[in-house]
């Protein structure tokens, strides 16, 4: 069991940055504002990180494997408008529907990244803009409605141990086990380490692309399908701040841009403190600018210090 606890020790340290971040900011803000202790407060949190934690899960996946994927906001707010428009025609099954729609915008990525041989960056890109027309043209503006009984049915009391919390927890210790000891994990990790190596070896890189392309959509549709609960409507516009905040807590996280680095605890930590820090600026009634302003600076310090790790590791 030595290699167990060792490979549990080495996902640990790289959760460390973005957990004694969160731990300060929670300090401070402890200090300084009282109400952030209260359940309501930290039942809120709970609930802001279900929907960042999925899309941020989703790029990390894409990530690992080396590529990148700036449409997972897009998809999202699709998810918001065909659940605002769907489940009061066919209820439940509005949300394996709107987790389907999510899985062919992936495979849609997929085809553009795998067969016709499109960047990643330019391809993603494409499908944001695709995703994005067609969400305008379901919902042009907020809109829709979704049945009040599934808040209360997901969301409660805005209690901190409540239904979002075993869920976010529960996806999080699936992908940690799939991707730290599966041999989808390890292939995924290859191909981001260094994909000729990894094809040379019999990997199927194009089918690892299929993979991660579409498990990312899922989650981004799935992080559309709670969004759309919590606020009970649609909005075809909410998921843009998502990308570069998914991206930032997988950086944060210590989640290597050019793949092959990185675990989802990392993630987790990246995903819980950039909430903190959003939760902060709200309690001490920061200007929301200049909340864009630090986030950007955390997401250029991130990238600075574990891209020096990565060059120190490699000397």
């Amino acid at each position: 069991m030595s290699w167990l606890n060792g490979s549990i020790r080495s996902n640990l340290s790289l959760a460390v940055p973005a957990l004694v971040l969160a731990l300060v900011v929670a300090l401070i803000v402890g200090i300084y504002a009282p109400t952030f202790l209260l359940a309501g407060n930290l039942g809120n949190l709970v609930n802001r990180v279900v929907p960042l934690g999925l899309v941020a899960l989703g790029e990390a996946v894409v990530l690992f494997a080396g590529r990148i994927d700036l449409s997972l906001g897009a998809i999202m707010s699709l998810a918001t408008a065909l659940m605002a428009t769907l489940s009061v025609q066919i209820g439940w099954l509005a949300i394996p529907e709107v987790l389907s729609d999510g899985a062919l915008c992936g495979l849609f990525t997929a085809a553009g990244v795998v067969l016709l041989r499109v960047n990643p960056l330019i391809m993603t890109l494409a499908t944001s803009a695709v995703v994005k027309g067609a969400t305008l043209l379901i919902l042009p503006s907020p809109g829709g409605e979704v049945d009040y009984t599934w808040y209360e049915m997901f969301f409660g009391m805005d209690e901190p141990l409540g239904l979002p919390l075993y869920l976010i927890v529960s996806i999080f210790l699936i992908a940690f086990v799939v991707l730290g000891w599966t041999r989808f994990g390890r292939t995924l990790y290859a191909v981001g380490s260094d994909e000729r190596s990894a094809y040379a070896n019999g990997v199927n890189v194009r089918l690892m692309d299929v993979a991660v392309f579409t498990i990312a959509g899922v989650l981004a549709a799935g992080a559309g399908v709670v969004m759309s609960i919590r606020i009970l409507s649609g909005d075809p516009l909410i998921g843009d701040p998502y990308t570069l905040d998914a991206i930032a807590a997988a950086v944060l996280g210590s989640v290597a841009l050019k793949g092959g680095r990185g675990n989802v605890l990392g993630v987790l930590a990246g995903v819980i403190a950039l909430v903190l820090i959003s939760n902060a600026f709200n309690l001490l009634e920061i200007d929301t600018n200049i909340q864009a302003i630090v986030k950007g600076l955390i997401f250029v310090l991130a990238l600075v210090f574990f891209m020096r790790g990565k060059a120190v590791e490699t000397a």
